[in-house]
C-alpha cells in the first residue's frame, strides 16, 4: 500500500485504527529507536534529560519507546488514537510484568486528553508531528507547551527531512519545528543522529526545554 492509499485510509473517521485492524504500519519499528537511546545513554547533553517524573509518547504505536523510557522513577505514559494498538501495547506490559506504575497506555486524542498533575517532564515525539497534517502544527506547538512541565524537556526525531507533498509521513524541516517550539522552548540542540538504515540521511534529533 502506498502513501496515497494510506493517507484516503487516515482521513477517514478511524483511520488509524483501521489501519491497524489491517496490521499495516510501516512506520512502526520493533524496537526503540536509535536515535533516542544514543540521546538518552551517548550524547553530552543526556545529563539534561530527566530521569524521574512523567514522560510521555504521542503516537506511541507498539510502545517500543515507552517500554524503554519506562522505569521505577520515570513513569512514561504511551498515546495513540487507535484502541487496537493500545490494547496490543497493555497486553505486551502484562507479558513483560511491567506494572502501570511504570509503563500506563492511553486511547486517546493528542489534543484532548487529560494532562497528569504535574504535566510531564519528558515527551518523545518521533512518528507524530509528520503524522498530522502541516496546517494542524500550530495546534501541535501550543499542545506541547501545555504538556511539558517548566524546565521540561521536550525531544523530537526530526523525520523525514525532505520536501514532498504527500503523507502520512508528511515533510518536515528543521525550521517547521523552530517556527512552532521557539515561543515557548530553548532549543538545546539540532544534531546529526543515528538512524535504522531506511531512513538514514532523513532526520535529525532535536532537544528542547520548557521556558
Amino acid at each position: 500500500m502506498d502513501v496515497e492509499e494510506r493517507g484516503n485510509i487516515v482521513n477517514q473517521e478511524g483511520g488509524w485504527n483501521e489501519l491497524w485492524k489491517r496490521d499495516i504500519h510501516p512506520w512502526d519499528e520493533s524496537e526503540p529507536s536509535p536515535a533516542l537511546i544514543e540521546v538518552i545513554e551517548k550524547k553530552p547533553i543526556s545529563v539534561q534529560i530527566p530521569k524521574s517524573g512523567n514522560a510521555l509518547v504521542p503516537g506511541c504505536g507498539r510502545g517500543v519507546d515507552v517500554f524503554y523510557l519506562a522505569n521505577a522513577q520515570r513513569k512514561t505514559y504511551g498515546l495513540d488514537i487507535s484502541p487496537i494498538v493500545v490494547q496490543q501495547c497493555k497486553d505486551k506490559a502484562a507479558e513483560k510484568g511491567i506494572p502501570e506504575s511504570q509503563a500506563e497506555f492511553i486511547a486517546g486524542d493528542f489534543f484532548k486528553f487529560d494532562i497528569p498533575a504535574g504535566g510531564f517532564q519528558l515527551v518523545y515525539d518521533y512518528t507524530f508531528f509528520c503524522a498530522i497534517p502541516p496546517e494542524m502544527r500550530a495546534a501541535w506547538g501550543k499542545r506541547m507547551s501545555e504538556l511539558v512541565a517548566k524546565d521540561g524537556i521536550l525531544i523530537t526525531l526530526i523525520f523525514p527531512i525532505g520536501n514532498h507533498t504527500t503523507g502520512p509521513p508528511f515533510a518536515v524541516s528543521v525550521d517547521a519545528y523552530h517556527q512552532q517550539l521557539d515561543a515557548n522552548f530553548e532549543c538545546l540542540l539540532i544534531d546529526d543522529c543515528t538512524s535504522f538504515e531506511a531512513r538514514q540521511g532523513k532526520e535529525k534529533i532535536g532537544v528542547w526545554r520548557r521556558k
